[in-house]
């Protein structure tokens, strides 16, 4: 699985220390569809009036011209709203927790996030003909709490999962105890 630290080295909220690991963001097929979608109508948009000789008439007069240019922006205007939309609604996985940044429309998000070392359990989901070909799905986080975190839409979820067991694993490993540890608690247990 990419590692995809490159796009967002640093994060609002990020604590000294923290590491980004792993920066997900939702399927591209999920960004594939509303753009197919703003260039198919646009191209349809420069084609018919020029294949039924309406642009004579369309810009011919002030009110058509503006409703016509009006159109495209608009739909311009839907590619940039999805685009960032899918661009900003992402999961940040640290060396501390994961983070769920859903973004809902252009002012608005909501941020959740789960310590690594209060994760109880992980599982993936694929289902549907799309995502079981094309490789993607959710992966489901739950924890000490009742707040369970969904990431959704993502490429290859067990890879996901994988990953972030690994990292867990690594983040609550007990690290050897050193002998300039044992001397610092013997000589604070004599004090």
């Amino acid at each position: 699985m990419p590692n995809m630290t490159e796009y967002v080295p640093d994060f609002i909220g990020q604590r000294d220390g923290e590491q980004v690991e792993i920066v997900l963001f939702k399927h591209w097929l999920l960004i594939a569809g509303p753009i197919i979608k703003a260039l198919a109508i646009i191209l349809v948009s420069f084609v018919v009036p020029i294949w039924l000789h309406w642009s004579a008439w369309i810009f011919s007069y002030g009110f058509t011209t503006a409703i016509y240019y009006l159109w495209m922006v608009f739909w311009i205007g839907y590619m940039i709203y999805a685009y960032v939309g899918w661009y900003r609604d992402r999961f940040i996985i640290t060396s501390e927790r994961i983070i769920d940044i859903d973004q809902r429309g252009l002012f608005s998000r909501k941020v959740s996030e789960i310590e690594l070392t209060k994760v109880q359990n992980i599982t993936h989901s694929v289902s549907g003909v799309w995502a079981t070909m094309l490789n993607f799905g959710t992966v489901t986080i739950q924890s000490a709490g009742a707040n369970d975190l969904t990431l959704d839409q993502v490429a290859d979820p067990a890879g996901v999962q994988e990953d972030i067991t690994t990292l867990i694993k690594t983040v609550t490993a007990e690290k050897p105890v050193t002998a300039e540890d044992l001397i610092n608690l013997i000589q604070h247990k004599r004090a």
